[in-house]
Formats: C-alpha cells, sequence, structure tokens
C-alpha cells in the first residue's frame, strides 16, 4: 500500500481508535512523511528513465518516416528511369517501411501516455505532500490530544466535544482524498491520438484491394505525374 494510500486511510479512520495504536502519534505523522519523500524521489527516477524511453520512440518514429521517404523517392526516380520492376520492388520496400513506421507510432503513443500519468502523479503528490507539511505541527497537536483523551471517557462534555471533532473530520474526508486521484488528461491523449490517425492517413491514402494493387496504383500515379514533363521535352 502506497504512503497516499496509507495516510489516507488514516484520515478517513475514527482519529482516536487510530491514534490508540501508536506508541507516538507525532512520530508517526514524522515517519509517514519521510517516506512520502522517498516514494516521490524514486516516482522522479522513475519519470526521468521514461522520458528517456519516451524520446527514443521519436527518435525510432523519425527513423522509419525516413524510410518511408526514401523508398518513395527511389521508386520515383526509377520511373523516371523507365524501370518498371524497379519501381515496383522500391514501392514494395515502401510498404514494408510503413508497416514499421506504423508500429513505431504505436509504441510512442503508449510511452507518451505513461509519460503523462507519471507526471501527474509526480505533481499530484508533490502538491499533497506540501499541504501535508504546512500542516504538520496541527496534525501531531491534534494526534497527541486524541491519544491523551482515548486513555479516559472524560465529561459529557468532552464526550460531545470529540464527537463533533469526529463529524468534522469525516466531512473533510472527501475532499482531502480527490486531490490524492489526478486526472489523466484524456482528452488530451485522444487529440494526439486523431493527430497520428491523420498523419498515417495522409501518408499511406486510400486503401487498396490487396497489396499488389496498392503497387500498381502507385506506379500508375508516378507515371501519370511525369507524362506532362515527358512531353515538355
Amino acid at each position: 500500500m502506497s504512503i497516499l494510500s496509507r495516510l489516507g486511510n488514516l484520515i478517513k479512520s475514527n482519529l482516536n481508535s487510530a491514534v490508540d495504536k501508536l506508541s507516538d502519534p507525532a512520530k508517526e505523522i514524522d515517519l509517514l512523511i519521510e517516506e512520502m519523500e522517498d516514494e516521490l524521489k524514486q516516482l522522479r527516477v522513475t519519470l526521468r528513465d521514461q522520458l528517456v524511453q519516451e524520446k527514443l520512440a521519436q527518435k525510432k518514429v523519425d527513423e522509419e518516416y525516413r524510410n518511408v521517404q526514401k523508398w518513395q523517392d527511389h521508386a520515383e526516380r526509377a520511373v523516371k528511369a523507365g524501370d518498371d520492376d524497379l519501381a515496383k520492388e522500391a514501392l514494395r520496400r515502401r510498404v514494408e517501411a510503413e508497416a514499421k513506421l506504423e508500429a513505431a507510432e504505436r509504441v510512442h503513443a503508449e510511452q507518451s501516455r505513461h509519460v503523462q500519468k507519471l507526471s501527474e502523479d509526480l505533481k499530484s503528490g508533490d502538491q499533497k505532500l506540501v499541504e501535508i507539511k504546512s500542516r504538520k505541527e496541527v496534525l501531531k497537536s491534534r494526534a497527541r490530544s486524541a491519544k491523551q483523551a482515548s486513555s479516559s471517557e472524560g465529561t459529557a462534555m468532552d464526550r460531545f466535544n470529540r464527537l463533533v471533532a469526529e463529524i468534522e473530520t469525516q466531512e473533510e474526508q472527501a475532499a482531502v482524498m480527490a486531490e490524492l486521484n489526478p486526472e489523466l488528461g484524456a482528452q488530451r491523449q485522444d487529440e494526439r491520438d486523431r493527430a497520428t490517425e491523420e498523419r498515417f492517413n495522409r501518408l499511406l491514402g486510400p486503401a487498396g484491394n490487396s497489396k499488389e494493387n496498392d503497387i500498381e496504383a502507385r506506379l500508375a500515379a508516378m507515371k501519370a505525374k511525369q507524362l506532362p514533363a515527358k512531353a515538355e521535352d
């Protein structure tokens, strides 16, 4: 269980019952804060490593995109030279490069989503830690008071005051716990995915009935583009 979850459970639980289990509630709060700091440090290391992987994934996308363009250029030069067989082979190699590009794009998109989730978790954890530290001394004082109060029933007024404090604590739970759950930013990722799909649509063009039909169609289109140039010659 993460430190955030443990702290959330402590806040949600009956305060008196929780501190009864601790030999020193104030010390336990300090230990929880230290563990939260350690977890956030580890999260930063993980995020750094994943950012490196995201950059490598982007480099792979760029590399495969250049391969697609390279084979397109080879095909066009073969058409100019009047070598249909060579042009068809170049177009086949372009189709293979397009498949690799599509796979690289999927890997990059997945890695980007992972990095985004880690970034938002880290941001949320940092904000929560700052808030907890600002309230640390107050929490310690309340924990010690609750520990002392739990050792005896006290007067009816004391019991009433404790009950009121517990009710107020429960009312604050929803807001505190809601802040522990960062939003995933799904809308932003959907926009990235749509942009990637549009890029592939522009790159690949309409799908043919088969791989060979697609090659033939591309070859015919390239020849058609070069006819005006030959006519001028």
